[in-house]
């Protein structure tokens, strides 16, 4: 064997070895990251209602940035701020609009047309002061 072999194989076993050494430090973070998430899973089912933490579950599968932000959010929350009660449906809802920037709407159905209330509520105000002017 010549110097240039002894040196090539000197070469490969040194790539061998880092590359073993990168693939057992991708399983290290791979089975870290498999903890946390158990972790994480743990303390919302422990802090959330049935119906938020199912409710959770579809919009992460909807939106899975949106329903991530908020899952941190509401881990948040638990861990770093101490929340002790228990997380509902209408809080997960509340934190997902948050998240999405939309404004609370409170829809009103009347012979068959849906309408926002607040639409509902100026439309009624301009009917009452027509009927008051003219009454």
């Amino acid at each position: 064997m010549s110097d240039d072999d002894t040196e090539l194989a000197i070469i490969r076993r040194k790539k061998m070895a880092e590359l073993v050494a990168r693939e057992k430090r991708l399983q290290e973070t791979r089975e870290q990251n498999k903890k946390i998430g158990v972790e994480r899973e743990k303390i919302l089912k422990r802090f959330l209602d049935p119906d938020a933490v199912s409710y959770l579950e579809g919009l992460k599968t909807r939106e899975p940035a949106v329903g991530s932000r908020v899952q941190d959010i509401i881990l948040y929350l638990i861990v770093n701020r101490g929340l002790r009660e228990t997380i509902t449906h209408t809080d997960v809802r509340y934190i997902e609009r948050q998240v999405k920037g939309e404004e609370p709407t409170i829809r009103v159905q009347r012979d068959g047309e849906i309408s926002d209330f607040g639409s509902y509520v100026r439309e009624a105000m301009k009917e009452n002061s027509k009927d008051s002017e003219s009454g």
